[in-house]
C-alpha cells in the first residue's frame, strides 16, 4: 500500500511540475515554421535547405523548421493562394512579382535588400520599386554539356551558333553511341519538357531584333501558327534519334546521372543540372554555351531570372520569425553555398558574396556581352500557361497529339488565361 501511495503523489508531482510549465510566465513552445522549396527531395539545393534549416534551429532552439516540396509544385501553390492558406515563406520559382506579389511581403527594409545583384534586381522589382523576395542566386544560363563527350564526338562548343549547327552536333554525338540530348519526358517529370520550350521557343520568336513577336505575344495578337517552328524542333530531334530513349518515361534524376556519367551531351537547363551530375561525378568536364539563334541573321542568347528566390508571406502567424531565418540566409556563407551549388553567380553582391564556379569559370567568361532574355513562358505568356507547354510538348513526343492540335490547344489556352 505504501509503494502504491508513493508512485501516486509521484505522478500527482509530475503532473503538477508539468502544468506548472505550461502556463508559467514567458515559456512558450517552439513556433514551427514551414518553408516550401520548389525543388524534389533528391536535389542537391533541397538537401542543402534542410542542413541550413537544421543549423539556424540549433542555434534558434526556440524554432523549428520545416522544408517541404509540393507535387506537382505549382499547381498546389495556386490551390493553396486560392485557399490563402500558404507556407510562412516559399521558393517563387520566376513568379515573385507576377504571380505571388500580392501574398508576399515587400522586402525594401530588410538590411540584405541594398546587396541584391544589379543584374537580377529588376526581374524581381514591381512596377511600384518593391521587392518579395531574398535571391540566394539567379539564372544565367544556357545550354549544358558533358565536355568529355563532346570532344570524343569532335564537336566544337564554342563554334555552335545556329540550330543548325547544333543538329550537326547532335549527328556527331549521336554517331558515337552516345545521347545527344535528355529531355526526361516523363509524365512525373514533365516540366523538363515545358523547360525544352523555355529555352527554344525565344529564339524563334523573341531574340531576332529585326523580326519578334515580343508585342504581339503581350497584347493578344499572336498568330499561333508562328508556333509550329518551336514544336516542330521538339519532333525533329525525337524522329532523328537525339533524344533520350526513354524521352516519355525520363526523369529528372536519370539527366544528372546520365550527364555524369558521359552517356549524356546536352541537356536544356541551368547550371543546376551540372550541380545535380557533379553529385555523382565531381571530376567530371561540364560546361555551357549560350541557346543557339534560330537563323543566321540572329546570335546566341542566354536565360536569364530567378532560380532561387524565397519570398515571405505577408500573412503568417509567424512573420517576425521567417524574417529573421530569411536574414540568416543572406550571409555570404549561405549565399555562396546555394549559388555555388546551382553554378550561378549570387543574389547578392559585395565584400565575401562570391560562388566557386572553379573550371565553369571559363564558360562564365564565353557569354561576356551575350544578350540575355527572361524565360519565355514568364515573361511572354498569361499565368497558367507552363502546364500548357508541359502537356502539349508530352503530348508530341507520345504521338497524342499532331502539330497542328499542340498549336490549337497553346491558342486556346493562351486566349482563355489572357481573358480571365
Amino acid at each position: 500500500m505504501e509503494d502504491v501511495m508513493k508512485r501516486v503523489v509521484t505522478l500527482m508531482l509530475f503532473t503538477f511540475i508539468a502544468a506548472a510549465v505550461i502556463v508559467m510566465p514567458g515559456f512558450a513552445a517552439p513556433k514551427r515554421l514551414t518553408i516550401a522549396v520548389n525543388f524534389p527531395q533528391t536535389d542537391a539545393t533541397f538537401k542543402a535547405f534542410q542542413e541550413i534549416a537544421a543549423a539556424y534551429c540549433k542555434a534558434n532552439p526556440n524554432v523549428n523548421i520545416d522544408i517541404v516540396t509540393y507535387t506537382p509544385y505549382e499547381e498546389v501553390m495556386k490551390t493553396k493562394m486560392a485557399a490563402n492558406d500558404l507556407p510562412d515563406a516559399w521558393g517563387t520559382h520566376g513568379w515573385s512579382v507576377a504571380r505571388y506579389s500580392e501574398y508576399l511581403e515587400p522586402l525594401n527594409n530588410q538590411p540584405w535588400a541594398s546587396k541584391v545583384n544589379p543584374t537580377i534586381k529588376q526581374v524581381i522589382t514591381d512596377k511600384n520599386g518593391k521587392i518579395y523576395v531574398l535571391p540566394f542566386d539567379m539564372d544565367v544560363a544556357g545550354v549544358a554539356f558533358n565536355r568529355t563527350v563532346l570532344d570524343n564526338a569532335k564537336v566544337d562548343p564554342f563554334k555552335i551558333e545556329t540550330w543548325a549547327d547544333f543538329k550537326d552536333a547532335c549527328a556527331k554525338i549521336k554517331a558515337t553511341g552516345k545521347i545527344p540530348v535528355d529531355i526526361g519526358g516523363g509524365a512525373t517529370d514533365d516540366w523538363t519538357v515545358g523547360n525544352f520550350y523555355d529555352w527554344t521557343a525565344p529564339s524563334f520568336l523573341i531574340t531576332n531584333e529585326k523580326h519578334n513577336y515580343r508585342k504581339a505575344l503581350k497584347d493578344g495578337t499572336f498568330d499561333w501558327q508562328n508556333w509550329a517552328p518551336v514544336a516542330k524542333l521538339l519532333v525533329e530531334f525525337r524522329d532523328k534519334g537525339y533524344l533520350n530513349p526513354d524521352y516519355t518515361q525520363g526523369t529528372w534524376v536519370n539527366i544528372g546521372k546520365r550527364m555524369a556519367a558521359g552517356e549524356l551531351g546536352f541537356a536544356f537547363f541551368g547550371n543546376y543540372v551540372i550541380g545535380e551530375a557533379k553529385k555523382y561525378n565531381p571530376n567530371g568536364k561540364y560546361g555551357f554555351i549560350p541557346v543557339p539563334a534560330a537563323t543566321k541573321d540572329d546570335k546566341p542568347t542566354l536565360i536569364t531570372g530567378e532560380r532561387v528566390a524565397m519570398g515571405v508571406w505577408k500573412d503568417s502567424p509567424n512573420k517576425a520569425e521567417v524574417l529573421k531565418f530569411l536574414n540568416y540566409c543572406s550571409q555570404p556563407a549561405v549565399i555562396n553555398r546555394i549559388a555555388t551549388i546551382n553554378g550561378n553567380p549570387t543574389g547578392l553582391v559585395g565584400a565575401d558574396y562570391k560562388s566557386d564556379t572553379g573550371d565553369m569559370q571559363l564558360y562564365f567568361n564565353n557569354i561576356a556581352g551575350v544578350r540575355g532574355f527572361p524565360y519565355f513562358d514568364r515573361e511572354y505568356l498569361p499565368s497558367g500557361m507552363w502546364d500548357s507547354l508541359c502537356k502539349t510538348g508530352i503530348g508530341l513526343l507520345a504521338n497524342s497529339m499532331t502539330v497542328e492540335q499542340a498549336i490549337e490547344k497553346m491558342k486556346n489556352d493562351y486566349d482563355t488565361l489572357r481573358n480571365q
